[in-house]
């Protein structure tokens, strides 16, 4: 540990950062989280310390279980499967996310960042969709917005398993989380105007949809621009839509999911002056 942190004088927190970053990277979130506990204790009313510790808090990393599914981190473990989903490019295609050029190299390194990225400084949280000891998908929220209280959706389960209940399991779970443990506002979707049938689906969980960006991006494989629908889910809708509040309280799910928390509009910011 850097001399700097053993003193009284107030950490400078963007040192504080790069040591505990560096930490994760070369030990692993155990350690990190052990020497930014230690620093708490020295510095117990330091709010930036408070916030840093609040997330590398453990339940950021906990696989978070709801009904028949379990979300599970992203991490180097899950290489194969994640692998082979990119493998499959009808699946993969759906899933605007997952580059067509990505190599081997290139999601594992992804997956190493999955696994030890603070959510403020990634805007993301991407995890494996579990039935039992099965994965069968991936969920993830990408472009998280602290600010505007924002995030995008994405969520592909195999098709297999993509007309069952578990899909109904793993919405809620994800949604759960955003509104709850995230302190979101708005949920949203940008889906491939071919793949129509899951906004369909999303609009019947209470999504509404607020337009279609056309030739939004390009198809490399297709040589041509798409069109994109956007659709959304509010906190009020969320909490309003008597389906999905009937399938939640009938799921036994993680108690984290339930914890409403809330964030500062702009996460880690150095303090003013």
């Amino acid at each position: 540990m850097s001399q700097s942190f053993e003193t009284s004088v107030a950490p400078d927190m963007p040192q504080v950062r790069d040591w505990v970053a560096r930490l994760r990277l070369q030990k692993g979130l155990g350690p990190a989280r052990e020497a930014l506990l230690m620093l708490l204790r020295r510095h117990p009313d330091h709010a930036g310390v408070q916030e840093l510790a609040q997330w590398h808090d453990l339940q950021w990393w906990q696989p978070l279980d709801f009904g028949g599914i379990r979300l599970e981190r992203r991490s180097p473990e899950h290489f194969d499967f994640v692998w082979s989903l990119v493998l499959d490019r009808p699946f993969s295609s759906k899933l605007k996310h997952i580059p067509e050029d990505l190599t081997p190299r290139d999601l594992l390194q992804a997956l190493t960042q999955d696994q030890i990225a603070l959510l403020p400084d990634s805007r993301s949280i991407q995890w494996v969709v579990f039935k039992g000891q099965q994965p069968i998908g991936l969920s993830m929220f990408v472009n998280i917005n602290f600010r505007n209280r924002s995030a995008e959706q994405i969520m592909g389960v195999l098709p297999q398993h993509d007309h069952s209940f578990l899909v109904g399991d793993a919405y809620c779970a994800s949604l759960l989380f955003a509104f709850n443990c995230l302190g979101l506002n708005k949920v949203q979707g940008l889906i491939y105007e071919r793949n129509r049938e899951v906004a369909e689906q999303q609009e019947r969980l209470g999504f509404k949809r607020e337009g279609l960006l056309r030739q939004a991006v390009w198809n490399e494989s297709e040589q041509c621009y798409e069109d994109l629908l956007q659709i959304s889910l509010l906190r009020e809708d969320f909490e309003r839509n008597r389906v999905l509040q009937r399938h939640i309280s009938r799921q036994a799910h993680a108690p984290s999911l339930r914890q409403q928390r809330e964030w500062p509009r702009f996460p880690l910011a150095p303090a003013p002056g």
